[in-house]
Order: structure tokens, then sequence, then C-alpha cells
């Protein structure tokens, strides 16, 4: 048996860091399932929901970001394969395809009608849907966190 790991090559490395400095460093606005009136007994679920969020639009983000003359494409396979291996540890089998579909599907849909897509999201959460007050602010998140992924993978890219 070898006694040392592969390294990674650098889209690995770079799709590593944009999870890291993204994904899990979220900084990007205090949504919590506090700030948003979500009953105790469902933060963890909230928890949950929230980091495949953040994972499908950073995916979305760096696919948009990763146009043909730009050293992207690979970076996106491998933030991919990394996404498809952290869910696989979550439980949640799927395969390049179908992350690249959900991600896309998802994040248009909250591009186009924000407000109506958040509901939908939220919906689970709620437990009062006259609260109209977590749909607005979790949307605007949403849509802040998409465009600062976008601008920060953007302004960011290997050269």
């Amino acid at each position: 048996m070898w006694p040392f790991k592969r390294k990674p090559n650098w889209e690995e490395t770079y799709a590593q860091r944009i999870y890291d400095g993204l994904v899990v460093h979220n900084d990007f606005g205090n949504v919590t399932a506090l700030s948003l009136r979500i009953p105790t007994a469902l933060h963890q679920s909230y928890q949950n929901k929230i980091l495949l969020q953040r994972e499908l639009v950073c995916f979305f983000a760096l696919m948009v970001a990763a146009k043909p003359e730009t050293r992207l494409p690979p970076v996106m396979f491998a933030f991919g394969d990394l996404l498809i291996s952290k869910l696989g540890a979550r439980g949640i089998q799927m395969n390049r395809n179908q992350l690249t579909e959900h991600a896309q599907a998802d994040a248009v849909s909250m591009l186009e009608d924000p407000f109506a897509w958040a509901q939908r999201w939220l919906a689970e959460f709620r437990d009062d849907p006259e609260d109209n007050f977590m749909v607005a602010l979790f949307a605007d998140h949403c849509t802040r966190l998409f465009n600062a992924c976008k601008t920060g993978i953007e302004t960011t890219q290997p050269k």
C-alpha cells in the first residue's frame, strides 16, 4: 500500500478553495433560522437545506462564470465532483448531470421570480403562511448570495 495520497491538481485545489470560501464560510448577510422566525424544532432541517442551497447557488455561479475563454471550465467540473462527493457523504445520491440540471433549474427559478421561489423553498419551515417578511428577506439573501458568488469567482479566477 502506497503511504502517500495523490496530490490534488490545481483545478481540485481551486474548487476546494471556492467551496471553503463561498459555501462553508458564508458571511453574505445574517439570514439565520432565528432571523427567519423558523420554529426551533426545524432549525437542523433548515441548516441542512441551506447548506445544499449554498452549494447549488455557488455551483451555478461557477457555471455562469466558466466561459470557454477562461480557465474555469475544468474547475467547474472539479467543483461538481467535489459536490457529488459531499452530497454522497450526506446520503444524497446524484450524478454530475443531475446536479447540473438541478442547480441550473433552481437558480433560474430563483432569479426569474425570487419571491415565489422563496415561498416554495420556505414552505416546510413556515408556521404562518401570511408572514411574508421571512420570504422577502430570504429571497433577497439568496439572490445576493448568487451575485456575490458569481462576482467573487469572476474577479478572483486564475488568469
